[in-house]
């Protein structure tokens, strides 16, 4: 997954240059997704890593490189307060589907309300994921889902202040329109 940035290229000139980059050089890009502030996030396919370290280095003229994340590595071993801690962090920088996995990885181990909070607030970074990709309905489902799994609980959650959660998620359904927020 890479997400790139660039100040001078608008949205649509700057989605056709990567994929024409990323087709130059026999790779694949998915599932493009894009942030509040105009950074595309790309799924790359890539066969080789040099086939990669090509591609990066004909983006670089045109676009910053924001991060890099190999999902072909499974993740570490990490404690619950670790998880936590970096899907806040991931979540704050509208990483939605980085957050999500890392909170499924906690969701498998867990039972009851706990295992029903965390899958309330993994629909909730499904349902920015799906906005990111301009899905807006799709969005909004996913999030009226998620609402329904965290309307019981208003405490905090591994540094996540759940009732702010919830405050955030009713004001988006409210308004019908999906809008950013930190966690």
């Amino acid at each position: 997954m890479v997400r790139v940035e660039s100040k001078e290229v608008a949205r649509g000139a700057l989605l056709a240059t990567m994929k024409s980059l990323v087709a130059s050089v026999g790779i694949e890009a998915r599932n493009p997704k894009w942030t509040s502030y105009g950074a595309l996030e790309l799924d790359i396919f890539s066969p080789t890593r040099a086939d990669f370290e090509l591609l990066l280095a004909a983006v670089g003229p045109i676009a910053a490189v924001e991060f890099i994340t190999d999902l072909n590595k499974p993740p570490a071993h990490i404690t619950d307060e670790e998880a936590t801690s970096r899907a806040r962090e991931l979540f704050n920088a509208e990483r939605y589907w980085e957050c999500h996995e890392i909170l499924e990885g906690l969701w498998r181990q867990k039972l009851g309300e706990e295992k029903s909070l965390l899958q309330g607030i993994i629909l909730v970074c499904a349902a920015f994921v799906h906005h990111q990709k301009g899905e807006e309905g799709v969005a909004l489902s996913v999030l009226e889902r998620g609402s329904r799994q965290l309307a019981h609980s208003g405490r905090l959650y591994g540094g996540i202040d759940i009732g702010i959660l919830v405050t955030n998620v009713q004001d988006i359904l409210r308004a019908r329109r999906m809008t950013e927020f930190k966690v």
